[in-house]
């Protein structure tokens, strides 16, 4: 996955990953957390979000394509933010982990929703004989107080994305290195946030205009 295309993703994350939705009693604190930027990164609120399946080029490639995105934030109130801004709002000042696994399809058919399974973050993932290809990747994406992003947000080098259920909430572990050398680790058990968009829409922001800085 490039720089630009987790840039991309975490601007959506930004304000959509939340374990809870207006009205709702809150979900426990996500298990997963380590160590960000020299720090101990506890989130305070995380959730998934299921990306639809669409076809579009991909690094290039086009390819029918499905998604799973989750995030760890430091800040609570995720999903509201999601549904108040249309999907187009960013939190001043956060830090959201950002797990992502793209299931996709290079040989013409539709790709198949992520399914329960280990996927390991590979630098060049192969599609096998029927033109289908998993990819596991992680990033971690920083806003300051104006919610602008810097153009280096830290990437997976290695490292594992376990989903042990995808529906109705999305439960695994992760255990991830990056490039900055932080490192989380950890269990989850999410709710997937209500707001919908496909994979295409998500990695190319096409469905917004300005982006909503929220303080």
């Amino acid at each position: 996955m490039s720089r630009s295309l987790a840039c991309t993703l975490a601007v959506l994350l930004a304000a959509c990953g939340s374990s809870s939705h207006p009205g709702a009693s809150p979900a426990p604190s996500p298990a997963l957390g380590g160590t960000v930027a020299g720090k101990p990164f506890v989130p305070a609120d995380a959730s998934a979000l299921v990306l639809g399946e669409a076809t579009c080029s991909l690094q290039g490639t086009t390819a029918s394509a499905t998604g799973l995105l989750l995030g760890f934030g430091s800040f609570a109130g995720m999903c509201n933010l999601l549904t108040q801004t249309h999907g187009c709002g960013a939190k001043a000042s956060a830090t959201i982990v950002n797990l992502l696994v793209l299931n996709a399809n290079v040989a013409g058919r539709a790709a198949a929703p992520v399914q329960p399974g280990t996927y390991t973050v590979t630098a060049s993932p192969i599609p096998d004989p029927s033109g289908d290809v998993s990819v596991a990747q992680a990033f971690i994406s920083h806003t300051d107080p104006s919610c602008a992003t810097s153009t280096s947000e830290p990437l997976a080098t290695s490292g594992t994305i376990r989903i042990d259920s995808a529906s109705p909430r999305v439960t695994g572990s992760a255990d991830l290195s990056f490039d900055d050398g932080s490192h989380v680790a950890g269990t989850f058990d999410l709710t997937a946030c209500g707001f919908q968009t496909d994979v295409c829409t998500a990695l190319s922001g096409s469905a917004c205009g300005a982006q909503t800085c929220v303080p």
